[in-house]
């Protein structure tokens, strides 16, 4: 069985953070469950929310900061069960 990949949350904070000195704005914060994803997934989904951001908002791809932060499937819960065991359900 192939396990689903879901983005569960993306947040986007717009608030002034420093990196290497530079302000950087806006921040982007997408958590996934660590099913199958590949570096090159990963790739996407940074270069996606970055070119979002600049196609909605006009915002500075140089100055984005995209973050996946990836949540074990026995950490993230929905409805009263983990993830890892509505996977054994088929669901």
């Amino acid at each position: 069985m192939r396990k689903k990949t879901l983005v569960r949350s993306v947040r986007i904070h717009y608030v002034i953070k420093k990196w290497r000195g530079a302000i950087i704005m806006p921040y982007v914060n997408i958590r996934i469950t660590n099913e199958n994803v590949t570096p090159e997934k990963k790739a996407l989904l940074i270069k996606g929310a970055t070119q979002l951001l600049v196609d909605v908002l006009g915002k500075n791809p140089n100055t984005t900061v995209v973050v996946i932060d990836e949540v074990n499937t026995d950490n993230w819960g929905i409805g009263g069960e983990t993830i890892t065991a509505r996977r054994k359900d088929g669901r």
